[in-house]
């Protein structure tokens, strides 16, 4: 096993809305309770082949995870962390599985880490910290409001993963 973790950042534009079909779980970040429940929730959403049971999936294959809804109490973010794959066209309701839910990923622009790491601990974490050290430091760009993007196209491993953080230009904030 290679134990060496490459990256590389580059910026990403979507002409066209992403839509994600999956399950989430109501968190707050920082709590003991936060990442456990994430996991459970990914390892449920794994386990039951939920990915197989979504009709209209994308190809290839790209399993999204999504921090949506957040809402600050004093020093706690709460969000709804949502893990889902993408799907060629919105599906309604009726169309998708029961307790799934359908997410837009808007069109827009992207800052954009792509990691290889040993495990998705690394994975993660470089993911993290290299893209929020190259916005800070670009000249030309700057996080813009949304909700940022783990996206693992593997199925058999999140030791390979993408970063999506949405970025505009400095010049027209």
């Amino acid at each position: 096993m290679n134990n060496e973790t490459i990256y590389t950042i580059d910026v990403l534009t979507l002409d066209e809305p992403l839509y994600i079909v999956g399950c989430g779980v109501r968190v707050k970040h920082g709590t003991p309770e936060c990442f456990p429940s994430i996991n459970a929730l990914i390892d449920n959403f794994n386990k039951n082949c939920m990915a197989s049971k979504i009709p209209n999936k994308s190809q290839p294959y790209r399993r999204f995870g999504i921090c949506v809804d957040h809402v600050m109490y004093d020093d706690i973010i709460e969000f709804t962390y949502l893990t889902g794959v993408q799907v060629k066209t919105p599906l309604s309701e009726s169309q998708r599985p029961a307790t799934t839910i359908l997410h837009e990923v808007p069109a827009g622009t992207y800052a954009r880490i792509q990691v290889t790491a040993p495990n998705e601990d690394i994975a993660m974490s470089t993911s993290y910290m290299k893209l929020a050290q190259w916005i800070e430091e670009s000249t030309e760009w700057e996080q813009a409001p949304g909700n940022e993007c783990e996206v693992y196209p593997k199925e058999d491993t999140d030791s390979i993963m993408e970063l999506w953080r949405p970025i505009r230009n400095k010049g027209n904030a």
